[in-house]
């Protein structure tokens, strides 16, 4: 009985190893036949080649067959072979392959003529592009008119300090022309600053004991942006810095203030809805400029950019500046009418989305009319 049971594990293992061993070597065949092909190909000898490589038994296209590169490789050969052999609807089909497993393709100095020409016939830029990133910014305070909880005739200068807020985009880009993208997205942000200010230095005739009200407050804004651009690149090898203009659509769905008043008595303020109380407006707009690097990596792209983004309008409702009676009363603080601006730094990652097919017969004429002027000057 034991001699039985290890003559049947014996037989499992040898059975597993041999799957093994015959996995191994269909790939070295696929590579053997590669390797075979452009000998012949080099040999002249082309009439084999499409048999070796892509016969109806061969599954070397399939899963488990070709690496990347020899696919590639593959690929390349057979384009030539049925070019050379005036079999132009294959080697169409070879080269749609090809540039859907390399989608920029390079073309050697020493290819054939014919095979620049037909790959003139096909699309392999991108058709758009997805890009995606994160970052941190900084927020800058513009005040366009100073009010103050005791009089409007003697305003109260309030001392803005930039926050650390976060910021994230999704955008879509597609090329114009060469060098020249147009952008629309989808974005995030959150955006801090700080107030501070003694709120009654207008009052030390009145009250000479008492100017001691200084007020800290901490504004948080959270927003969804609909930014629309344009950016220009200068490629220098795999590096492209470019500038960028834009405007956006901004949302704001939050905005909480929280802080402190210090002097006679001290009062505590804990996170209050501006929002809620009608104090921001919900929507309003931006315009931006900024400038990055682009880092190409095979055919995506790493990124670094610092833009600067300007509110388009005040974002105090001024029907509603005095609406909330904490903020007035025991804060002593009123709103002044503001522009909230940022700088703000980004990383991110741009996916190139690829689609090779081929041109119509009039773009066709009109991009080989174009080649031809080129050469004629």
């Amino acid at each position: 009985m034991r001699l039985t049971s290890a003559v049947f594990f014996f037989g499992i293992l040898l059975f597993w190893s041999n799957q093994g061993l015959l996995a191994q070597q269909r790939e070295l065949n696929c590579t053997q036949k590669l390797n075979q092909a452009e000998d012949m190909f080099d040999a002249g000898s082309l009439s084999g080649i499409p048999e070796l490589l892509n016969g109806k038994k061969v599954k070397c296209f399939n899963k488990g067959g070709f690496s990347k590169e020899e696919k590639i490789r593959a690929y390349r050969l057979l384009a030539l072979v049925h070019l050379f052999n005036d079999n132009g609807p294959e080697a169409e089909d070879a080269v749609i392959n090809l540039l859907t497993a390399d989608p920029e393709h390079p073309l050697s100095p020493d290819d054939p003529i014919e095979l620049k020409y037909l790959f003139d016939k096909y699309r392999s830029e991108p058709i758009f592009r997805i890009g995606a990133k994160v970052g941190v910014n900084q927020t800058f305070i513009r005040s366009i008119g100073e009010f103050g909880s005791y009089s409007n005739l003697d305003e109260v200068s309030k001392e803005f300090k930039a926050g650390l807020g976060f910021q994230a985009e999704l955008t879509f880009e597609y090329t114009i022309i060469d060098n020249l993208e147009v952008l629309g997205g989808l974005g995030w942000s959150q955006t801090k600053y700080d107030v501070g200010y003694n709120s009654i230095t207008s009052l030390t005739d009145l009250y000479p004991e008492s100017t001691n009200f200084v007020v800290s407050l901490t504004e948080t804004q959270s927003q969804f942006k609909v930014p629309v651009m344009v950016r220009y690149g200068y490629p220098i090898g795999n590096l492209i810095p470019y500038a960028t203009l834009g405007l956006s659509i901004d949302y704001l769905f939050n905005s909480t203030i929280s802080g402190s008043r210090a002097g006679t008595a001290t009062r505590q303020l804990t996170s209050l809805s501006l929002l809620d109380n009608q104090m921001r407006k919900e929507w309003n707009w931006a315009y931006f400029a900024g400038v990055g690097v682009k880092l190409k990596a095979k055919t995506n792209f790493l990124l670094f950019e610092i833009r600067y983004n300007m509110a388009g309008a005040n974002t105090v409702r001024t029907k509603y500046r005095y609406n909330n009676e904490r903020l007035l009363f025991d804060m002593a603080h009123v709103d002044d009418d503001k522009i909230v601006n940022n700088l703000s730094a980004s990383f991110g990652y741009i996916m190139s989305i690829y689609k090779p097919k081929k041109y119509s017969n009039k773009k066709l004429e009109k991009k080989f009319s174009k080649k031809k002027n080129k050469t004629d000057e």
